[in-house]
C-alpha cells in the first residue's frame, strides 16, 4: 500500500504539469518573430559602432546609409552640402574629437505607443568627454537607423 501513494502523487502531478505548460505557452505575447531579450541592444550597439567607424574613416556612404532620410537631410543642410555623403566628412571634422569618438553605452526604450524600439547610444570622446547621443529606431525587421546624430539639432521624429 505504501508503494501506491507515491505512484498516485506522480500520476496526479502529470495533468497539473501539462496544464501549467499549456497556460504558460498561451500567456501574453506569443514571441513569434520576437528577438530574444538583449538582441535589440546588441544590434543597436552594432549600428552605433558602424556609425563611429564611418566617422573615423570620414566615410559618407557608410555613415549616411545608417541614417534615416530626415537625419541625412539635416546633416547635408548643416554642412551646406548637396547631399549627406558629401557632407559627412565635413560633419566628422566638425566634431571636437572625431577620431576619439566611441560608443559609451546603449539604452533601449520604445516610442509612446510601444510599437517602435528606440535606442539611445551615448557617444563619448576619448577621455569620457560626452559627445551627445545617437538616437536609433528599429524598423520592425531588425535594422536600426539613426534619427539624430551628435553635434546636430532638430532631426528625426
Amino acid at each position: 500500500m505504501r508503494d501506491i501513494l507515491p505512484m498516485r502523487r506522480a500520476l496526479l502531478a502529470v495533468p497539473s504539469l501539462a496544464l501549467l505548460l499549456a497556460l504558460s505557452a498561451c500567456g501574453g505575447d506569443d514571441g513569434a518573430g520576437a528577438a530574444p531579450e538583449g538582441d535589440g541592444a546588441s544590434a543597436a550597439e552594432q549600428a552605433a559602432g558602424d556609425f563611429v567607424r564611418a566617422v573615423h574613416d570620414r566615410d559618407g556612404e557608410t555613415g549616411c546609409a545608417l541614417l534615416e532620410e530626415p537625419a541625412q537631410d539635416l546633416l547635408a543642410r548643416t554642412q551646406e552640402a548637396d547631399d549627406c555623403a558629401a557632407a559627412f566628412p565635413d560633419y566628422a571634422e566638425s566634431l571636437p574629437d572625431a577620431d576619439g569618438l566611441e560608443v559609451g553605452g546603449v539604452e533601449i526604450s520604445s516610442d509612446l505607443d510601444g510599437e517602435t524600439e528606440i535606442a539611445t547610444a551615448e557617444m563619448v570622446f576619448s577621455g569620457d568627454e560626452e559627445a551627445g547621443s545617437l538616437e536609433l529606431r528599429e524598423d520592425g525587421e531588425g535594422a536600426w537607423a539613426a534619427t539624430r546624430v551628435p553635434g546636430t539639432t532638430l532631426g528625426g521624429a
